[in-house]
């Protein structure tokens, strides 16, 4: 049935964000307008079968970003509101949080504000300890879970990854399923109308981080023609990203072929009134995350499209062990001439 849902859920305030857990299939977890995380199981009724308090403990912010860590046995669902403040909470108490993380600026980051006001975070598929948080001001923060040797937990002080001008929407790691490890790299979108490709450092390389001011630049920028809601790696396609924008596309990129086009880009086709919703923006994108052979992106009007992808840039099929390759050369030439020729300082 296309025009119904097979689950409805509901929560009492506005959910922000919301994600199945990889670990149950069964539950989803939210977070809302109100500062609360919810929890959802779809052998249930439609409301949460549990939540955290409004008051107390945890956040008193909207929560734009949850994310569920660790492994089968012990996984934690994070939180981050707009105030700074990161929850690590147990899928079994919902009463506190396990762990509370306040992120303050660090000097180097120069800006007026001392709180960081978390929009995104993402970890990378090998450290449960260790993340990014895109912020309202622009920069994207790395951040520990807990004190480790050179670092205190909370906002890393010695380094930043400053390039956008204007919020971030989203941050992703690549996912570097493959020969070679690609687990360093990640996609940022922002509503500067630009998606950027960084090289991220190890956490044990920051805390032996000498000279410089420590503020890390882009390694690529995809400018682009309208704000940019979401960018999201192919979970297969180690050279492939997809994005879409404030005036309605869903775009496909193959940065192993080509840094200054999209391969393809396609809009939400006519409705059945024959009205097209290219003046809606679409502001989440996510893809299947087994084959990748399908893509769904969700609209500010609430409707929800799933698109086919073609077989060059989804689909396990015709994988070469070169794809990783040539994703890892194209880095390490960026990093030494630049995209076009110019040396990056």
């Amino acid at each position: 049935m296309h025009d119904r849902p097979e689950y409805v859920f509901t929560a009492q305030s506005d959910i922000l964000t919301a994600k199945f857990s990889p670990y149950h299939p069964n539950l989803i977890i939210g977070g809302s307008y109100s500062g609360q995380v919810l929890l959802w199981d779809t052998r249930a009724k439609a409301a949460p079968v549990q939540k955290t308090p409004l008051t107390g403990f945890g956040h008193a912010h909207p929560i734009y970003s949850v994310d569920i860590v660790g492994t089968q046995n012990a996984n934690n669902i994070i939180s981050c509101s707009t105030d700074g403040v990161v929850c690590g909470w147990s899928m079994d108490v919902f009463a506190q949080p396990q762990e509370l993380l306040e992120l303050k600026n660090p000097a180097q980051a120069k800006v007026a504000v001392e709180d960081v006001s978390p929009t995104c975070l993402s970890f990378p598929q090998t450290d449960p300890t260790f993340f990014l948080v895109g912020s309202e001001e622009g920069t994207i923060f790395p951040c520990h879970r807990y004190d480790r040797a050179g670092a205190k937990a909370g906002v890393d002080k010695k380094i930043c990854y400053k390039g956008h001008t204007a919020p971030v929407m989203s941050v992703d790691f690549h996912p570097s399923r493959g020969p070679v490890d690609l687990g360093d790299l990640v996609l940022s979108s922002s509503l500067d109308w630009s998606v950027k490709l960084w090289k991220v450092r190890a956490p044990a390389a920051t805390s032996t981080t000498g000279s410089g001011d420590g503020l890390i630049r882009p390694l690529i920028d995809f400018v682009r023609e309208d704000v940019v809601y979401d960018a999201r790696w192919s979970p297969v396609k180690p050279s492939v990203f997809a994005l879409v924008d404030g005036a309605g596309w869903l775009e496909l990129w193959d940065i192993s072929k080509e840094t200054e086009e999209p391969i393809s880009r396609i809009t939400p086709s006519q409705r059945q009134d024959g009205r097209t919703m290219l003046s809606k923006s679409l502001n989440k994108v996510a893809w299947e995350p087994n084959e990748g052979k399908r893509i769904a992106t969700g609209g500010i009007d609430g409707s929800l499209t799933v698109f086919e992808v073609a077989s060059g840039l989804g689909g396990k099929e015709s994988l070469k062990n070169e794809e990783w390759t040539n994703v890892k050369k194209l880095v390490n030439r960026v990093e030494a001439v630049g995209v076009n020729g110019a040396v990056i300082v």
